[in-house]
């Protein structure tokens, strides 16, 4: 996409929507859709990330215990919840894809039954009699994440699945064709790695894949645990980006040279502070005067405000208003709001016009008197007349104006 903001591989996106949405979670700003499109492009992007923010947080807070503090409680909210639903949020919920979760505590356990089914886990094929009987009472999506974490091919009819994973209730794994089970990617007699234990085409089982639905899904919600560690430094990377988009090349340069070599001083602020105690220096701090070249208006703690909080609401630019004796308003929205206010309703109350919006946004005394005299002109000619649109009807039926009805009522004539 190339103007979506929700697709991390736009070539628009800049670097504040790049932080906009990792700080409002990847699991909602990015459509499934889009991670499952280029889903390998996804998972390489997470596992990047993951490293990052591990690292970041090894050097910021070496006495967190990143793995056992942050991502084990992570991983195990995240399948609990998928185990049961078969989805987490920003991720459809599937419940034939709910028992995929617990495939990787299986590999990592190494615990594996003699016929591949762990205890409590998969389809029980005790139940059926035949591969038509389980057709019949499984459904397709079902047949195939059970074959999926049994390593088996997944491919062809649903009656080919069926077949296929009923060939497992009395057969052990290691027991089975080669044919049957999904080929591994990048296999191969180069890309073996040397063991001392016999490989048997059920060890395919111990391969994690990682372009899974699930598999995405948990290596967000790692990632999704890791930025949660570091949100308030997200969330301040993220003030300063915007503040510096508002910002002039000058006042960068100068923001850059505070941060290195400190805010300059008064030199006799300097002088007074070297030679008095802790105590005089916060007294001599609140008599200085205010530095305030620009006159800039000052916050709430009576200093001034941020020059670019100052620019970004306009407060540069006056607004005159002759109506309220040319007072000047500062600012865009301090302009806007006076029109409703008591000041300029009075002005209106002395010209003799109602304070309506249809006068909102005229500042000058003749303008509004002009407004006012057309108004007037269109009200008074909509105005009902009921000497001349008043109509009456006659004993014969035929409708008459008013007037003409009153004089013919007057001559008896009707």
């Amino acid at each position: 996409g190339g103007g979506d903001n929700n697709n991390l591989a736009s070539s628009n996106l800049s670097y504040l929507d790049f932080l906009s949405i990792l700080s409002k979670g990847l699991n909602t700003s990015i459509p499934e859709a889009g991670k499952l499109r280029d889903r390998r492009k996804y998972a390489r992007f997470l596992r990047e990330l993951e490293k990052y923010l591990t690292g970041f947080l090894k050097r910021t807070s070496p006495f967190l215990n990143v793995s056992s503090e942050v991502i084990a409680p992570a991983i195990a909210s995240f399948e609990k919840e998928w185990a049961a639903k078969g989805g987490v949020a920003g991720w459809e919920c599937r419940q034939a894809e709910a028992s995929m979760v617990l495939e990787s505590k299986k590999v990592e356990g190494g615990e594996q039954s003699a016929n591949g089914n762990d205890a409590g886990i998969g389809i029980d094929l005790s139940k059926f009699a035949t591969s038509a009987d389980l057709e019949k009472a499984i459904s397709g999506d079902e047949l195939k994440s059970e074959l999926a974490r049994l390593g088996l091919k997944c491919g062809g009819t649903v009656s080919d699945r069926a077949a296929r994973l009923f060939l497992t209730k009395d057969t052990p794994l290691d027991k089975l064709p080669a044919k049957v089970f999904a080929k591994k990617k990048g296999g191969g007699a180069k890309n073996a790695v040397p063991s001392t234990k016999k490989e048997t085409p059920g060890s395919e089982l111990t391969e994690v894949v990682a372009d899974r639905r699930v598999d995405i899904a948990r290596l967000e919600s790692i990632v999704s645990s890791l930025l949660d560690q570091v949100r308030p430094t997200l969330d301040g990377t993220r003030r300063r980006v915007e503040r510096r988009t508002t910002q002039t090349e000058n006042e960068r340069d100068q923001e850059i040279d505070e941060e290195i070599n400190g805010a300059q001083m008064d030199e006799g602020n300097t002088s007074k502070n070297k030679t008095q105690g802790g105590s005089d220096d916060e007294d001599d701090e609140d008599d200085t005067p205010i530095y305030n070249p620009k006159n800039v208006p000052l916050g709430w703690d009576g200093k001034p405000i941020p020059y670019w909080l100052f620019k970004l609401h306009g407060l540069n630019h006056f607004y005159p208003c002759e109506i309220c004796g040319n007072e000047a308003y500062r600012g865009r929205r301090n302009f806007e709001k006076h029109f409703t206010e008591s000041r300029h309703a009075y002005g209106m109350r002395c010209l003799g016009i109602p304070n309506t919006k249809h006068f909102h946004g005229v500042t000058k005394i003749e303008d509004a008197q002009e407004l006012w005299s057309k108004l007037k002109t269109v009200l008074e000619g909509n105005q009902f007349d009921g000497v001349e649109e008043e109509e009456y009807e006659d004993s014969n039926g035929n409708v008459i104006k008013r007037a003409q009805y009153e004089d013919l009522a007057r001559q008896g004539l009707l």
